[in-house]
């Protein structure tokens, strides 16, 4: 068993200009806890995976093709692969959730 607390994770700046804390990473899954402050935005993009948000905390949007969610915390979005997605934090709320991709890619 391995055991760790998220809010003890290191967070660096991914390629999105994120904050990312890896939490999984190996060749079936990869999982990223992607924290957004107040109004951040990661732009549309795609990538040939499944994807799986899971809102931990926060308020915001979630873009895949041209559906736009609210998203609140405990809500659930999937993103097939080679959809375009995007996130963005409300005004006046950070944004905290898991981004579950499978197979796992870096």
């Amino acid at each position: 068993m391995i055991h760790f607390n998220l809010d003890n994770l290191e967070a660096t700046i991914n390629k999105r200009g994120v904050h990312a804390k890896t939490v999984v990473s190996h060749d079936y899954t990869t999982i990223k806890n992607l924290i957004l402050e107040d109004g951040d935005v990661i732009p549309p993009h795609q990538v040939n995976v499944d994807v799986t948000f899971f809102i931990l905390d926060g308020k915001g949007e979630i873009t895949i093709g041209n559906d736009t969610k609210i998203i609140n915390p405990n809500d659930v979005v999937l993103c097939p692969p080679k959809t375009p997605m995007s996130v963005k934090a409300n005004q006046g709320s950070h944004l905290n959730f898991l981004n579950i991709k499978t197979p796992g890619i870096e």
